[in-house]
């Protein structure tokens, strides 16, 4: 039996409240009962518009056990709509009935994390999820409609580049989840989890300030991928060899780098956790170079960057860990053996990657003609990995 005591996070604001502070929201159009909500604009950044009427449970449902539904004292129609009982966020139908885990994908400006997501979920939902026997969905209305409009159809189907996300002071929507559910089939057992992703723009990146405003959840992800852009980094920017081959290297940032961006990261756990300087972080965090593709004139041949992962089943710890350590050797080339250090005396938890989420760059006319992701799934699955929701696999 469900504990109503039992405590849950709201995926939107990160308040902390028990299962029967739930409140419950009528749809129905035409009920009488419709009423401004400041509480749901003040989160959202909105103005106060007309909503649907918030229904308390009352303590004689709650007595009964966790409310599912409640009906509206206005119109009497029965609602089943949730709500974060702080912010009025619309809350997943199963909340408190399922394992909830936050993955946060952060970074800076054109490290590619909108065209990451795309490239990730949709290996989930094709070849990666077959092979690890997990199926996806979406859950709720939001979800769906930002998926097809934002992710799916412009990148899969009219082969355009995405539009840059928008920082979360002009656009607040941003602020908001895309929730996924994942079903784990493990022959006689079958588990299932909300993932819940957030897709923040590089702009609220840029201070540790616009961080811990706008980028709350970064301290509360049970999981990070951390995208770093190979192409901020001095000595690789230099490289005639990139020049040579028509790579669109992007105007330098000195926001962007991958050193200024880590060290932020840094400073906002210890600053939001009160961390002391020898204490390390202890989420995993998956330290990841993008645009890969573009980096092919500078890698060694045979480098393992540029072979796909094959992950059957269970994770290639082996090739992690192998393709972590190419990447640190780099690393220590083009930025400097400090990096490296910072890196492993701030993080507890966390292996390099070197992802393309396109497989190759857009035409002059930011156009695809085909894409073909490598390696998009490999920080994601260590993630998993490291919070046991798969199994990994060593050479013997």
């Amino acid at each position: 039996m469900i504990a109503l005591t039992q405590k849950s996070i709201c995926p939107f604001c990160f308040s902390k409240f028990s299962l029967q502070e739930i409140r419950f929201r009528c749809l129905k159009p035409g009920c009488p009962g419709r009423a401004l909500d400041p509480v749901f604009a003040q989160a959202r950044g909105y103005t106060v518009v007309e909503m649907g009427r918030v229904l308390v449970p009352n303590k004689r449902v709650l007595g009964l056990g966790l409310t599912t539904d409640v009906e509206c004292d206005t119109c009497h129609t029965i609602s089943r709509t949730r709500l974060c009982p702080i912010c009025h966020f619309e809350l997943s139908h199963d909340v408190g009935r399922i394992d909830q885990r936050i993955i946060a994908i952060i970074g800076g400006r054109n490290t590619g994390k909108t065209h990451y997501i795309a490239s990730l979920i949709t290996r989930l939902k094709q070849e990666v999820g077959k092979n690890f026997e997990i199926t996806v969905r979406m859950l709720g209305d939001h979800t769906q409609e930002r998926w097809d409009r934002d992710f799916y159809t412009p990148l899969f189907v009219r082969k355009t580049v995405l539009q840059p996300t928008r920082p979360a002071e002009i656009d607040s929507a941003v602020k908001s989840p895309l929730i996924f559910r994942l079903t784990f089939d493990n022959g006689a057992t079958t588990r299932a989890i909300n993932i819940s992703f957030f897709d923040s723009a590089g702009e609220d990146m840029t201070s540790l300030n616009t961080m811990s405003i706008q980028n709350r959840y970064i301290c509360f992800a049970d999981g990070i991928i951390f995208l770093l852009d190979p192409l901020q980094i001095a000595k690789i920017r230099q490289r005639q060899e990139l020049h040579s081959a028509a790579v669109n290297v992007p105007p330098q940032d000195p926001k962007a780098s991958p050193e200024n961006i880590v060290g932020r990261l840094r400073d906002l756990f210890e600053r939001e956790y009160n961390l002391r300087a020898a204490q390390k972080i202890k989420v995993p965090v998956a330290f990841t170079l993008s645009k890969i593709d573009a980096l092919k004139p500078i890698l060694e041949p045979g480098s393992e960057l540029l072979r796909h992962s094959e992950h059957f089943g269970r994770l290639d710890l082996d090739d992690i860990q192998s393709v972590s350590t190419e990447i640190a050797n780099y690393l220590s080339e083009w930025i400097d053996p400090n990096f490296l250090g910072i890196v492993d005396k701030g993080f507890a938890n966390y292996r390099y990657f070197g992802v393309s989420s396109l497989g190759e760059p857009p035409d002059v006319s930011n156009h695809l003609l085909t894409i073909s992701p490598l390696r998009v799934e490999d920080p994601f699955l260590w993630i998993l990995y490291k919070l046991g929701l798969i199994r990994g696999l060593k050479a013997r």
